[in-house]
């Protein structure tokens, strides 16, 4: 666990420190001189820095190594910090810790305290409107220790709280089942649509869904919410995304802004389809959704932005022509990219986006810094540099660079198949484009057909061209 340390926010260390300084959670002072090393280091602790020959001087003061001990500090240390993630994830003021506090209390059998904290937990759990697993999770939870607590009493008279139970496990049921359902129809198409999951109780669950939407409108807001992204990605109509959007503008405040970040993703993820699909209208639409999230912060889960998502904003605003706006939105979220690529994401979005101004003395700086180990990145930088040097006019260095994604083609390890086909289509598309201007004397009209063509060509392609719009551009008529 040592080599994470790394990746704990700055408010955690510091709460961290606190833990391990409390006698209640540690007690070993090695532990503690370990921290005080690691601390300074933070966030940029190398390998080096935590060998076991480093952690036997700093800890022990010892130029001779016991492997057996420092193996037995780093393995506490780890410890610990599990047990510090696990009470830091489960907040003392949260319902699921309320709940077990509740069930300490009924096994101790402290009466009015029991009956004063389930009060307010219901309560609280009352004025909530959104509901999710969780909710539904500690809900079930709560009555459990409710029916246990009150057994006794419950043998003469009618226990409503089971009736409570059954319908909350119902709608637990329900929301779990359309979530997945979603996520299976999302992992089906990132991949082979011949391979399909086994949708089980998907007939029944849609009906009574149908049949209860009123009530779950107003009773269940991420029921109604999943079920209608689920609806709205397996018919590709307008009609549920409009209701969700409807909906949303009507609830906006009752949701937190980690369930609204969601939702919104959703709703991205639809926009991109269609896109992807050729329905280029929907652009403007994306482009005023991520706006609003930016304005919003509702980019954010977990204080993380995916580098899927980033670029998809960064390649959407440049189309959109959103260049003053997608600038702040690179600079602002750069420091919340997972931080394996995270220099070769902002590094490749400043490339474009210098691309896009023309500006092709500034691309250089920055392509210059993305790590050729990595394929995505290494690829897209290429497809980029070839561009750039088409604009400049020197097709000898696009040749190059051709002949570069040929060669780094043929390693067929590292690449997935939707790569090596975006390396062949780009190829493809660049040599027809060079042809075009390098052909001296060639008829208008003969250009013009052979231009058709091309665009005929990649409408009908069923692979990812990078740069489609771009080419387009080059291949227009006038």
């Amino acid at each position: 666990m040592i080599e994470y340390f790394n990746m704990l926010k700055k408010e955690e260390v510091g709460r961290f420190e606190k833990y391990l300084n409390s006698p209640f959670f540690n007690s070993n002072k090695s532990i503690l001189i370990l921290f005080e090393y690691l601390k300074p280091l933070y966030p940029e602790i190398k390998k080096e820095n935590i060998s076991k020959s480093v952690i036997s001087s700093v800890v022990y003061g010892e130029k001779k190594m016991n492997d057996v001990k420092i193996r037995k500090l780093l393995s506490d240390f780890g410890i610990l910090m599990e047990s510090f993630l696990i009470r830091s994830a489960e907040d003392e003021s949260s319902p699921g810790s309320r709940v077990l506090l509740l069930n300490a209390l009924r096994e101790r059998g402290m009466v009015k305290r029991f009956e004063k904290e389930y009060r307010d937990l219901s309560k609280s759990q009352k004025s909530s409107f959104s509901k999710d697993e969780s909710f539904y999770n500690d809900q079930v939870n709560m009555l459990s220790e409710y029916y246990n607590f009150n057994l006794v009493n419950f043998k003469n008279s009618e226990a409503e709280c089971l009736q409570m139970k059954s319908d909350l496990l119902d709608m637990k049921f329900l929301f779990s089942k359309l979530h997945t359902f979603y996520e299976m129809l999302d992992n089906e198409g990132s991949r082979n649509r011949g391979q399909y999951f086994n949708r089980t109780f998907y007939d029944e669950l849609m009906e009574f869904t149908e049949n209860n939407l009123a009530h779950i409108k107003d009773s269940h807001p991420n029921v109604f919410i999943i079920y209608h992204v689920l609806r709205m990605n397996e018919t590709l109509k307008d009609d549920y995304l409009n209701t969700i959007l409807t909906y949303l503008k009507s609830k906006h405040r009752k949701f937190s802004k980690k369930s609204l970040s969601h939702f919104y993703n959703y709703i991205t993820s639809y926009y991109t389809t269609k896109i992807n699909a050729g329905h280029i209208r929907y652009r403007q639409d994306l482009i005023s959704v991520y706006m609003k999230m930016m304005k919003e912060e509702l980019f954010l889960i977990d204080n993380i932005i995916t580098d899927a998502e980033f670029n998809s904003v960064v390649n959407t605003a440049l189309a959109e022509g959103e260049y003053r706006w997608v600038n702040r939105f690179i600079e602002h979220y750069r420091e919340y990219l997972g931080k394996s690529f995270a220099d070769d994401i902002y590094n490749l979005a400043k490339a474009k986006y210098y691309f896009h101004m023309s500006n092709y003395e500034k691309i250089f700086a920055h392509l210059n810094q993305v790590d050729i180990k990595d394929p995505t990145y290494y690829i897209n930088s290429k497809f980029l540099l070839g561009r750039v040097y088409y604009e400049r006019g020197e097709t000898e260095r696009v040749h190059y660079i051709l002949d570069n994604l040929i060669q780094y083609k043929r390693n067929k390890k590292i690449l997935s198949a939707e790569q090596q086909k975006s390396i062949v289509l780009y190829i493809r598309f660049m040599t027809e484009l060079i042809k075009l201007s390098d052909i001296p004397g060639i008829e208008k009209d003969t250009k013009k057909l052979i231009k058709t063509q091309l665009r005929k060509e990649m409408s009908n392609s069923d692979g990812l061209i990078p740069g489609l719009n771009w080419f387009r551009s080059k291949l227009s008529t006038a």
